[in-house]
């Protein structure tokens, strides 16, 4: 039973040629290269830029906390004086005027805000978060891109995204405070912008550089490599062609000489037969015996004449060659079931030929050696592979008798060759025979093989 399945483009689809292929995958490569590169290069340069960002506004917050602030902060201030915290409040709205700092608050250790540009935050007490208490009574700093959530936050909301600086501090009389300034992120956003474009000409600059150094590179190994891979085939072609011619050659010196003398010998003994006496009776059973083995010889000698001449695998052959083998098998009392994809009706010449030779040895095995029921044969293309398995239900690998010689993977019987031929012309190709037995029993043979490279000879 033959049965096609659909499946991807036929098999004897031409190749793209070795050296396009290979400058394409150098190609699509380099370009994931670099946008993996341009990738990275925007998160470490953003990342940078705010730890840029985070540092300058540190500094500068510990400086103007220190010397600018510290100095007017007193009692007075604490206790409002307007004199005292006008003063302040002046050089505070200057600061904030020239867009250095978008606003600022100034804590006491109780949590109280003594001044803010925003004035109604003043004299409120808020709790203090755990890592900006703790800078109370020290000249510790921190800074961070602001978290805008808390309760004396609401008049910065408006302001978008900024950078807060906390900052502890003594004041005029030595008592700690903690100032807090929060300043626009447009220059941490220019930083970013900055270093993007810096290392991005740096790094995939470069690399585009280094990789267009390359092709030549590239080229001329993709140039020895489809040389190296043409020669190749070109060997193997003439390889199989001169297989198929020595087949037919041994198929005419059988069938012109040793069947037709053999045959010719067949015809003469029956009347050698009428002419020995009757009394010769011994003489007569065994010329009677010797007639009917040398036409069994005969019958099987042509038969073995029609197995060893090469099939016919021109277009739309070998569904129908494989099909003839697993007759031939199922004249032996073998069930054969056969399942091919429908790219092999229209086959080039090459890979219908490795097909069949896969088929053929296969099956070959399984009538001789395997004492099967059933066998079922798969041919089928996958991706860029072609996938060829014969399948048995026999007794399996008797690893017995193959005395440990191993050869592709496959397990050998010593003075049996015909399966170290077979992996020796895939193997060729860069394609790979497999031979597995599971517990249970039963044998598979599964062939895969490049199909560019297979079709590719005839190229």
């Amino acid at each position: 039973m033959t049965v096609t399945r659909p499946g991807p483009p036929r098999a004897g689809r031409k190749p793209e040629p070795a050296l396009r292929y290979a400058l394409k995958r150098y190609l699509v490569s380099s370009l994931i290269v670099l946008v993996v590169v341009g990738i990275g290069t925007v998160l470490v340069a953003r990342a940078l830029a705010a730890d840029i960002a985070l540092r300058e506004a540190t500094t500068r917050g510990a400086a103007f906390a220190h010397t600018i602030v510290a100095p007017l902060v007193n009692d007075a201030v604490r206790r409002g004086s307007p004199a005292e915290t006008e003063r302040l409040a002046a050089l505070m709205r200057s600061r904030i005027g020239d867009g250095t700092i978008v606003h600022i608050k100034i804590w006491n250790q109780e949590g109280t805000v003594v001044w803010s540009d925003e004035t109604a935050v003043i004299g409120r007490t808020f709790k203090l978060e755990p890592q900006d208490a703790i800078l109370l009574g020290t000249n510790d700093v921190t800074a961070a891109v602001s978290d805008l959530s808390k309760a004396e936050n609401v008049e910065e909301r408006s302001s978008g995204e900024l950078l807060e600086v906390y900052a502890g501090a003594h004041d005029a009389d030595n008592v700690p405070f903690l100032f807090e300034s929060y300043s626009s992120t447009n220059r941490m956003m220019a930083d970013r912008e900055s270093i993007v474009v810096r290392f991005g000409f740096l790094g995939v600059g470069t690399l585009l550089l280094f990789q267009i150094a390359l092709l030549p590179l590239a080229v001329a190994l993709a140039r020895r490599v489809d040389r190296a891979r043409a020669d190749r085939n070109t060997m193997l072609r003439h390889a199989l062609s001169a297989s198929d011619l020595e087949r037919r050659r041994i198929s005419r010196d059988l069938h012109d000489g040793l069947i037709q003398d053999l045959s010719g010998l067949g015809y003469a003994l029956p009347s050698v037969l009428e002419q020995l006496p009757p009394e010769a009776v011994a003489a007569r059973r065994i010329l009677g015996s010797v007639s009917v083995q040398l036409q069994h010889d005969v019958t099987a000698l042509r038969s073995l004449l029609t197995e060893i001449y090469p099939a016919d695998l021109s277009d739309g052959g070998l569904v129908t060659a494989i099909e003839e083998l697993a007759q031939r098998a199922r004249e032996s009392g073998l069930q054969v079931d056969v399942a091919m994809a429908p790219e092999f009706q229209h086959a080039e010449p090459e890979v219908a030929r490795l097909v069949y030779r896969v088929v053929r040895e296969a099956l070959r095995n399984v009538v001789r050696h395997a004492h099967a029921t059933c066998a079922v044969v798969v041919a089928r293309v996958e991706g860029p592979n072609v996938v060829v398995s014969v399948t048995d239900d026999g007794t399996g690998i008797d690893t017995s008798r193959f005395e440990g010689r191993v050869i592709d993977g496959i397990p050998a019987p010593t003075g049996h060759v015909g399966l170290r031929l077979l992996a020796d012309t895939i193997s060729d190709i860069g394609g790979r025979v497999q031979l597995t037995s599971p517990p249970r029993g039963g044998t598979t043979l599964t062939a895969t093989f490049p199909l560019a490279l297979a079709a590719d000879l005839v190229g």
